[in-house]
């Protein structure tokens, strides 16, 4: 029988007995009440290795739970690392097409400013050689020569602006993929942190109710066996 029973029964036994007339003492089974407290020697060993258990057995969950804790930040750190490695590389590769488009488009515009210049040359020469007026021919060559060089100098200069401008935009793309793996890094985190406070309130709350079940079981047997002397 559990010590709150017999307990209960000391408490029944007092209840019922019966009052001395002109008095305030009570009558009551002795025997009764010995009965259960002789119970509650016999129990009250177990009770207290209950409590001692619990007591024991504080630091092996807080150890657990610290363990469990420790493997969630570590395979949150994993997760965020591996984010992180995807989004570096990503970047990595968007940068390096966007290189190879711009080198692309810089030749592409040189080689038709070359053709631009090799045609201006071939068309000029020919004036000279087939035209009659010969200063005429040459000043004629040099202006298209002029305008060729120019053409060709704005076509370069525009293919430059569009290759920085390319650039420029896959290096904003690759931050703004890092800063999202940061975001998401720094997420999981905080998800796995407030897991682990949320096991430790729990455990804490089971430990303090246990403890407290025990320190009530302690009081009721003093009150019982203060009432006992008072008799």
């Amino acid at each position: 029988m559990r010590v709150e029973d017999l307990l209960e029964q000391i408490e029944e036994v007092l209840d019922n007995g019966q009052k001395v007339a002109f008095s305030s003492r009570v009558t009551v089974d002795i025997d009764a009440i010995r009965n259960c407290v002789d119970e509650i020697r016999d129990n009250m060993p177990e009770e207290v290795r209950q409590a001692r258990n619990i007591v024991r057995d504080r630091n092996k969950l807080i150890d657990d739970a610290a363990a469990q804790a420790e493997a969630t930040l570590a395979k949150a750190t994993e997760r965020a690392q591996e984010t992180i490695n995807k989004a570096n590389a990503k970047a990595k590769e968007h940068i390096l097409s966007s290189e190879e488009i711009a080198r692309t488009n810089v030749a592409q515009s040189e080689e038709r400013a070359s053709l631009t210049i090799a045609e201006a040359d071939a068309k000029a020469q020919q004036m000279v050689e087939e035209s009659e007026v010969v200063a005429r021919a040459k000043a004629y060559c040099e202006e298209m020569l002029q305008k060729a060089q120019a053409q060709a100098d704005a076509t370069i200069a525009n293919a430059n602006a569009t290759a920085a401008e390319t650039v420029e935009t896959a290096n904003q793309q690759a931050a703004a993929i890092k800063e999202q793996a940061a975001k998401w890094s720094n997420d999981i985190c905080t998800s796995a942190a407030n897991f682990v406070e949320n096991i430790v309130g729990q455990t804490e709350r089971t430990l303090a109710n246990s403890l407290s079940n025990v320190r009530q079981t302690k009081e009721n047997i003093h009150g019982a066996i203060g009432n006992r002397s008072q008799q």
